[in-house]
């Protein structure tokens, strides 16, 4: 299966990294969509088949950890990233499978703490979309 039959969604409110993942992306032939936040990328989620969220934890409107309870539940075939600095109130560990969030805890397909090596983040996006 060749990436270009792939679609990622990535969301993030800093234009900068939301435009760098989405340029990364796309230079290894996914097909890739990008929002500023939570409540947008749940528009295009609606509208549009995505193999992948790629998202950003702290936004406004609507953060990354309760944009992928909502994905899970609507889309659980959706693999989802959750990329972060990290914070007081975030519990997660580079490369690993669950997060808590003001003591909830959620499985997800892997966190990546910012900052880290894109071609890292490639590698477990590839391996990801494999599965």
């Amino acid at each position: 299966m060749t990436n270009t039959q792939k679609r990622i969604l990535v969301v993030d409110d800093d234009v900068m990294l939301r435009e760098m993942h989405t340029s990364v992306f796309e230079d290894e032939d996914y097909l890739v969509d990008s929002a500023a936040d939570g409540l947008e990328a749940l528009a295009l989620l609606s509208t549009q088949h995505y193999d992948l969220l790629a998202t950003d934890m702290f936004m406004p409107e609507l953060n990354g950890f309760e944009l992928i309870i909502k994905c899970q539940k609507e889309y659980p075939e959706l693999k989802t990233l959750l990329l972060s600095g990290g914070g007081k109130d975030l519990e997660a560990e580079h490369g690993l499978k669950q997060v808590t969030y003001l003591g909830q805890k959620i499985e997800i397909d892997l966190f990546l703490k910012k900052p880290f090596n894109l071609d890292e983040m490639l590698g477990f996006v590839d391996k990801l979309l494999q599965e």
